[in-house]
């Protein structure tokens, strides 16, 4: 009993410190997915090269995306045309890291990881995307082997690899519009209406200036169904309900595998010289068929640090495991074919491995360590917010569990494993 009440103490702990640092990057997620332009970004990821690669690769490290949400939306760039080099950076940045995930990572480790991971995560994108050029025949590319995807709208059930039923469809913020952007000219009245009312209500304000009025009216007719009410909600439910429910269920799988981890695993693990450099290709069979997001996955790696595994080992946990996963590299082949999801799935493995490496001798040679926070703070301001933060965590999660997050997660989880399984089933058999 003592090990299972030390178990939930780690649970506990681990919640506290995440749930502020999560709760902050979902409400980010819902920012970016309101005021960054799709087609602004697609503008740039139309040529074969270091620019498209190198702005895809920075435009996915902070999109809060799991490793088959982003599919869809990397197939809809490229029927878009953007360059398959471009498709394959944004398809490594974009789940390894994202707005939640830095946060979460900082809560554990640190600032000084907190960067280090999109750093890697940005240039294993761009060294793999180079590779792709390098190795790829672009001229014998032809947009028309992608006809082949459906359509798949982000935030539907088909988004989603268990195509529930129930799950909550992505409802648009513009009826004639596909992208929920909003840009600057369309908020400028919207913010001056609404502060018109605020002002006018607490009787601060009865009038405003001719500019705004002719501003507010000239942009009536396009965004006559937007308010600054209606943007607000839409950037709240799109971080706290459609990416919430892609990612708490397998959050909390993701703690619970590191306080198994955590207990489960000696202290002495890394005694052994040799286990140091097992470490690292451990640490690839490990990620790459398991189905994780990159919040979920930072627990377990801080378990595992915790029990003497290096930073860099650890680091290729972070990479790999939400980057790939069986389900998404089967899509990424009916999608790209077999070469791309070769050069896809060998560059992250070898690139992260790589500066896993550079990473642990970098802190050898400059006489640093990383420590893990398992503890609460000693601040009695910051041990409030994340109290705070995590009786907010728990009511978003029991809310989105009704809903049938829950059930959607498990289905997600038991359709990633089930490739595995079958494989596993296939040795033994042999």
């Amino acid at each position: 009993m003592s090990v299972f009440w030390d178990f939930c103490e780690f649970f506990w702990l681990t919640f506290l410190l995440l749930a502020p640092m999560l709760l902050l990057g979902l409400l980010l997620a819902g920012l970016i997915h309101v005021f960054i332009s799709r087609e602004a970004v697609l503008r740039w990821f139309r040529r074969e090269g270091l620019s498209a690669v190198t702005t895809s690769a920075a435009i996915g490290v902070p999109m809060p995306l799991c490793s088959c949400s982003v599919v869809p939306i990397v197939a809809e760039m490229r029927r878009k045309g953007a360059s398959r080099s471009a498709c394959m950076s944004f398809l490594i940045t974009a789940p390894e890291t994202g707005a939640d995930s830095i946060l979460v990572t900082n809560a554990f480790f640190g600032p000084v990881v907190a960067i280090t991971r999109p750093i890697v995560s940005f240039l294993t994108a761009i060294a793999t995307g180079l590779a792709w050029i390098w190795l790829s025949k672009t001229a014998a590319d032809p947009l028309s082997s992608d006809s082949q995807v459906e359509h798949v709208e982000e935030g539907s059930p088909q988004h989603r690899n268990n195509c529930e039923d129930d799950y909550p469809r992505h409802i648009a913020l513009f009826t004639d519009r596909d992208d929920c952007y909003v840009s600057a000219r369309e908020l400028r009245p919207i913010c001056a209406a609404w502060l018109r009312r605020v002002f006018s209500r607490i009787a601060f304000l009865r009038s405003v200036p001719t500019a705004v009025k002719a501003s507010e009216e000239s942009a009536t007719a396009e965004t006559s169904n937007l308010s600054f009410t209606s943007i607000l909600r839409h950037v709240l439910r799109y971080g706290f309900v459609e990416i919430a429910d892609d990612i708490l269920f397998a959050l909390l799988v993701g703690i619970a595998l590191g306080g198994l981890l955590y207990f489960a695993l000696p202290a002495d693990l890394m005694a052994n010289e040799y286990a140091n450099w097992l470490a690292y290709p451990i640490m690839v069979l490990i990620g790459l068929p398991l189905y994780i997001c990159a919040s979920a996955s930072t627990p377990i790696a801080a378990a595992l640090v915790a029990k003497g595994v290096s930073p860099g080992a650890a680091l290729v946990f972070l990479m790999t495991g939400p980057a790939t996963n069986t389900g998404t590299i089967a899509i990424i082949v009916s999608t790209f074919g077999a070469r791309f999801a070769s050069i896809y799935v060998a560059g992250v493995i070898v690139v992260t491995i790589a500066l896993g490496l550079v990473v642990d001798f970098a802190l050898i040679l400059a006489g640093l360590s990383i420590s893990v926070k398992l503890d609460v703070s000693d601040s009695p301001a910051i041990l409030a917010i994340q109290w705070v933060g995590a009786f907010a965590l728990i009511g978003l999660v029991v809310w989105r569990f009704q809903a049938g997050a829950l059930k959607s997660g498990f289905a997600d989880m038991l359709v990633n494993l089930r490739p595995v399984g079958r494989r596993v089933a296939g040795w033994r058999r042999r």
